[in-house]
């Protein structure tokens, strides 16, 4: 054992850089998410979508909902899946009280439901339901305030 000294390291170096190279390329693979999700995937799809679909709703307010036609949306989330949100709105109340200490007064409130799913997948479907309450300000700007958000699974 004399003229050993030392080798215990280079053999534990050289076991370090062997096993780093065999998880670079364990990582390097290619994961279908489709594949390996299969369950999950439209679910998650669906809650985001329903999501997008509350804040695009509360983008477009006041005016982008006339009538009681929803307003749909159809993206591709995938290379063979589709996504879709459906919002509606309805005014639900309105002008009163003062928002807030140096906010203008004069507000509207509206209730949004955005239902999210993705085509072709049974059982992935989300609603999203949100009060929200808008001020129609001139001199800052339209600014609303989320009063209530409620997610549910369909």
């Amino acid at each position: 054992m004399g003229k050993r000294r030392g080798s215990a390291i280079v053999l534990a170096m050289l076991l370090l850089v062997l096993l780093s190279a065999v998880g670079m390329y364990a990582v390097s693979l290619p994961v279908s998410v489709g594949e390996s999700f299969p369950e999950p995937y439209p679910s998650a799809v669906a809650r985001n979508m329903a999501r997008a679909g509350a804040h695009a709703g509360i983008a477009l307010l006041p005016g982008a909902f006339p009538g009681a036609a929803p307003y749909v949306r159809r993206f591709a989330v995938g290379p063979e899946m589709t996504g879709l949100y459906s919002v509606t709105s309805r005014k639900t109340g309105g002008t009163g009280n003062a928002p807030g200490p140096g906010e203008e007064t004069g507000f509207e409130e509206y209730t949004l439901v955005s239902e999210g799913s993705v085509a072709g997948a049974r059982g992935a479907g989300f609603r999203v339901r949100v009060e929200v309450r808008y001020w129609p300000s001139p001199s800052s700007g339209p600014r609303t305030r989320i009063l209530k958000w409620e997610e549910k699974g369909l």
